[in-house]
């Protein structure tokens, strides 16, 4: 278990990863938001579809949308951070997407949410399991 230091420690770090995160998305940057993801075969994502993805299967779906994307805007209704242990942390993440398309088109997923299950691994923190939810685009 994680003494109340530990804990705040732990749930400043998963805050600032989730903000780069963001911004990643924000960026348009692939790479650097899938940095935050496990690669280990283990991983897969839940997709508002139901499908479940492993870690080079989501990647790709990934980059297709982004480079399909001129713009990605995200805003945050409502985060919640829980530490399981020194080493497990369950957030729920509860959120607006906005898709520009190169085409001109918009998405807007709203609401929308999600569940990351983070693992403590070399010293790094990373999503071992992740879940979305959303409403059909507007």
């Amino acid at each position: 278990m994680t003494n109340k230091m530990d804990e705040k420690t732990i749930i400043n770090e998963i805050d600032q990863i989730l903000d780069d995160l963001s911004a990643s998305y924000e960026l348009l940057d692939v790479e650097r938001s899938f940095s935050f993801f496990s690669d280990d075969p283990d991983f897969f994502m839940i997709g508002s579809d139901g499908l479940i993805y492993d870690h080079e299967t989501f990647y790709m779906a990934n980059k297709m949308y982004f480079n399909e994307c001129s713009k990605f805007e995200l805003i945050t209704y409502f985060k919640d951070i829980k530490v399981l242990t020194n080493t497990l942390v369950l957030v729920t993440w509860h959120y607006k997407a906005i898709a520009t398309r190169f085409t001109g088109g918009r998405e807007i997923f709203d609401p929308a949410g999600a569940t990351f299950l983070f693992r403590k691994i070399d010293g790094q923190w990373k999503v071992v399991n992740y879940q979305e939810s959303a409403q059909a685009p507007k």
